[in-house]
């Protein structure tokens, strides 16, 4: 009996090596591609598990490191709406005391799930990670980057000409509830996104 047990027990585990070495190699050539660009086959190993499964990635919890407030989607990150209206510089550093940054959208996947969250929570707008403080009209994430670096420059078409300054004062930027972005004062209190990137 015991030797059949070990029979079986060497049978699974050359198996189990089989179809990951088998899992690994049909990626390697023909990549998936996911809503952020491709696939590694470690990733790919996460939809076929299920949703548990992406909650652990590289020995880190997710769930523990952005908390359970925060939706989190495997290969953009966290996101966090806080419906409290606050001024951009204000919003910015909450998002720093939870560990992250005020979001910067880095596709139009990424626009979609925030333009959910916006639809659910019922609100029309929502403070981003991106200002153009240094200069007029040289738009910059709250990690330096320019604007058409991130993958996504989309300005709003239902109001002309946007980002437009009005007034001279509008710096800082805003994902609203139709899409696209808008600039507005940023001493505008305004509900904002924060982001945990993993």
């Amino acid at each position: 009996m015991l030797r059949y047990t070990l029979l079986v027990l060497l049978y699974i585990t050359t198996c189990s090596i089989a179809l990951e070495s088998s899992i690994a190699t049909d990626t390697a050539v023909n990549a998936l591609s996911g809503m952020n660009g491709n696939l590694t086959p470690a990733q790919q190993i996460i939809y076929i598990y299920g949703p548990n499964q992406w909650k652990m990635q590289n020995g880190v919890n997710l769930v523990e490191k952005a908390g359970n407030d925060y939706l989190i989607t495997p290969g953009m990150g966290a996101h966090k709406l806080h419906t409290r209206k606050l001024p951009w510089n204000k919003a910015r550093r909450i998002c720093i005391q939870e560990g992250g940054h005020l979001a910067v959208i880095n596709s139009n996947s990424e626009e979609k799930i925030l333009l959910r969250v916006l639809e659910e929570n019922k609100v029309n707008q929502a403070w981003l990670g991106v200002h153009d403080l240094y200069e007029e009209g040289d738009w910059n994430t709250i990690m330096d980057e320019t604007l058409e670096a991130t993958g996504y420059s989309k300005w709003t078409l239902k109001i002309a000409n946007e980002p437009d300054n009005y007034n001279g004062k509008q710096h800082c930027g805003v994902l609203l509830k139709d899409g696209g972005m808008d600039d507005l004062e940023c001493s505008a209190a305004n509900a904002f996104f924060c982001e945990i990137t993993f």
